[in-house]
């Protein structure tokens, strides 16, 4: 018997999960943010919004905000249809907290069941970056979001 095949993490995800009702914004552009709680902290949010106008999007109106702390977990594919959302964008959490058995590469925009995932470093990381005069994540991120939202 090969022992390895057991050799995963589980991730427990709760029968009642209301994380969707804890979303905020419009969706008018069906697109799902996931981030830490920690990172709401107005500069953070200020710069997220900044990063959406730059592919013509207003935080508010037209995207989904999930604050989700890194202890929780969550069937995301099930929120992302409830919530009629086509693009998720993750700042930062692990993929199978998330319900999600995938292996995706960061900044690399996968198209799964239907909907296109981002993963990204914490948002946090990437402001912090960007603060030193750091380019890597946010040039990444900033590839990424063009291929998906400013391609035609």
């Amino acid at each position: 018997m090969n022992a390895s095949f057991f050799d995963f993490k589980l991730f427990a995800i709760p029968e009642n999960d209301n994380s969707a009702s804890r979303c905020i914004g419009e969706n008018a552009k069906h697109l799902l943010l996931l981030f830490n709680p920690a990172e709401q902290l107005e500069e953070l949010q200020s710069f997220l919004s900044k990063i959406l106008q730059a592919i013509q999007l207003d935080l508010q109106k037209d995207a989904l905000q999930l604050p989700l702390n890194p202890e929780e977990s969550i069937q995301l594919a099930a929120i992302a249809n409830n919530k009629n959302c086509s693009t998720v964008i993750v700042f930062g959490h692990p993929l199978p907290q998330l319900g999600l058995h995938l292996e995706l590469p960061l900044y690399y925009p996968t198209l799964h069941q239907g909907i296109t995932f981002l993963l990204t470093d914490p948002l946090l990381s990437i402001y912090q970056e960007r603060q030193n005069g750091g380019k890597k994540m946010s040039g990444a991120l900033w590839s990424a979001l063009r291929e998906i939202f400013l391609t035609t």
